[in-house]
């Protein structure tokens, strides 16, 4: 409805969902990532191809095929984690797997993810941040929706 104010609809990412599972995966049977604390850009985006001919007086283009951003994925780490341990291995096997978000405001992404590898975050004294995971990847396909209800 156009008749809201941002505060009626914006929403913090707190409660965000993030699953994981071999590639094709149902949601239903993805394993929780509850460590997850940083996704990086999602969506698709395509950059343009020149297609100027002889006769054309300025550039032309079309729309190139679209791609997914790189993503630093963020964890705070736990060794005792088994799905989180599972993932840490799918990224140093470079495994290409399925990945589920849901945010709070209902909005879902599931997609396609090339794993490419893992490592701990700096550590420095005095400590003032956690110890944390990056995971790198490539996001491929991604299907958008909306939770039911939402």
């Amino acid at each position: 409805m156009a008749d809201k104010t941002s505060p009626e609809y914006a929403m913090l990412p707190a409660g965000t969902v993030v699953k994981w599972g071999p590639s094709g995966a149902a949601v239903s049977a993805m394993k929780p990532l509850i460590n997850c604390k940083a996704l990086g850009a999602t969506g698709q985006t395509g950059s343009f191809v020149d297609c100027t001919t002889l006769i054309d007086k300025s550039k032309q283009f079309i729309s190139d095929l679209p791609e997914g951003p790189e993503k630093s994925l963020g964890f705070i780490d736990d060794p005792s984690n088994t799905d989180f341990a599972a993932f840490l291995n799918a990224a140093q096997n470079r495994q290409t797997v399925q990945f589920y978000v849901e945010l709070p405001n209902g909005r879902t992404a599931n997609m396609v993810l090339a794993l490419s590898g893992w490592q701990m975050n700096e550590i420095t004294a005095p400590a003032s941040e956690v110890i944390q995971i990056t995971v790198q990847g490539k996001q491929n396909n991604i299907e958008w929706g909306v939770v039911a209800g939402s």
